[in-house]
């Protein structure tokens, strides 16, 4: 049988050449000779650096090299006397604790208080819409808005002449009916002489007694006429009833006006009213006087004090809130109505007493205590304590502490008792 030929060694890739490796143009090249394709060793040598890595590693935590066993069997180990003698000889060294500012008090003595918050309006005290009196047409108007008046100036004008030709016409109706009376009272007394002497009857005397009483009713309507027409004179010049400034101006010269007609708004703001409001829940510890300390959007830290007037006697519905009213003296008149303002109104307060932090105060088994600062150490104080105020934020210490002592008064639980200290910015 003849033998089969041999066939041509296939490439080992595909790829075009210009997209094969360089070993992969090598395995290539081995195919077409009929050899094999080289081998990888770098898997091998990357095992072989790991495996010496590893003996390394053994020898050295078994004390084989670089330890002190392989220093040699005759080799005595080294005291360590010296090392322990120099630690004595060093002293341990003095951890100081840095403080700021904030968190150190410096005790003086000072008003405590009890207090609740407020917020409310302020609201002038005297606020007057001016309303016409009398019907008529408008001359003059005295003010705008804005203006400061005294009281008793004039402030709108209202036309006089029609009102003064009314009180002509009233005058004189008055006039003639008054010489009517007195006329019909001429005429009783005649016909009751000619009654007495039988002459005329009872019934002519009824009927001139009746005119005479009929005119006299007469009389004093138009008398009540002619009062009504004088005081509609006066009530045509409008003045103000008290000093204070025009908040509003609602009619020019020339309209015609009727009684009740808004013709201007005067309001005195030397002294304003806090329309405010607090939980009821406080309402037993409120009372009319207590003090009410302000301050009202746009002044800053501007403060303002006042007094409570009056207390409402049933809370808002819905709200659970007690309006209160408090009076705000204004005399250098800075303040306006309709400004917002937020402040206390204290419950309670004394003056001439020491307070501290509540976070300024600690416990141990011997009582309450406080830490003072003495030539830069942290000192155990014992304090004695009366109360607390600000709904238990500020604690009042009766026995324990002097003006110008220097307290801790932040919550620093890593300072203990007889730590060196030293302040920040001092």
């Amino acid at each position: 049988m003849a033998d089969r030929p041999q066939e041509p060694p296939k490439p080992a890739t595909t790829k075009p050449d210009w997209a094969k490796t360089h070993r992969e143009r090598k395995a290539d090249a081995a195919h077409a000779e009929g050899r094999k394709p080289p081998r990888r060793r770098w898997p091998w040598i990357v095992l072989l650096i790991v495996a010496l890595g590893a003996g390394a590693f053994w020898a050295q935590s078994s004390g084989l090299i670089g330890g002190e066993e392989g220093a040699g069997a005759g080799t005595a180990p080294a005291t360590e006397e010296p090392a322990v003698a120099a630690e004595d000889a060093a002293p341990a060294r003095e951890v100081t604790m840095q403080l700021l500012p904030a968190e150190v008090t410096r005790i003086e003595v000072r008003a405590l208080r009890d207090s609740v918050r407020i917020t409310g309006t302020l609201t002038p005290s005297r606020h007057l819409g001016i309303p016409a009196e009398v019907s008529g047409r408008v001359d003059a108007v005295m003010k705008r808005a804005g203006d400061r008046v005294e009281a008793g100036e004039v402030l709108v004008q209202i036309d006089l002449e029609t009102l003064e030709n009314q009180l002509e016409q009233s005058r004189a109706t008055a006039d003639a009916t008054r010489a009517q009376l007195d006329f019909a009272k001429g005429e009783l007394e005649r016909t009751q002489s000619l009654v007495d002497r039988g002459v005329a009857t009872s019934s002519n005397l009824d009927s001139a007694r009746s005119n005479v009483q009929q005119l006299q009713a007469n009389l004093t309507a138009l008398e009540q006429q002619v009062a009504t027409a004088e005081q509609s004179i006066g009530k045509a010049t409008i003045t103000a009833p008290f000093a204070g400034q025009i908040a509003d101006r609602s009619v020019d010269p020339g309209a015609y006006v009727s009684p009740g007609t808004a013709l201007m708004t005067l309001v005195d703001i030397s002294s304003l009213e806090l329309e405010g409001a607090i939980p009821v829940n406080y309402a037993p510890q409120i009372a009319t006087g207590q003090q009410v300390e302000i301050n009202v959007d746009g002044f800053g830290s501007k403060s303002f004090e006042g007094q409570v007037e009056r207390v409402a006697p049933v809370a808002s519905a819905g709200t659970r809130m007690l309006p209160i009213y408090a009076t705000i003296e204004n005399a250098d008149m800075i303040l306006r109505g309709g400004m917002f303002a937020s402040g206390v109104l204290v419950l309670e307060e004394v003056t001439d007493a020491i307070g501290l932090p509540a976070e300024a105060l600690r416990k141990d088994d011997q009582g309450d205590f406080v830490l003072k600062i003495v030539d830069g150490k942290a000192q155990r104080q014992a304090v004695t304590v009366a109360r607390t105020w600000d709904r238990g934020r500020v604690v009042q210490i009766a026995k324990g502490l002097s003006p110008d002592d220097l307290v801790v008064s932040a919550a620093l639980e890593r300072l203990q008792p007889g730590m060196s200290v030293t302040l920040i910015g001092e």
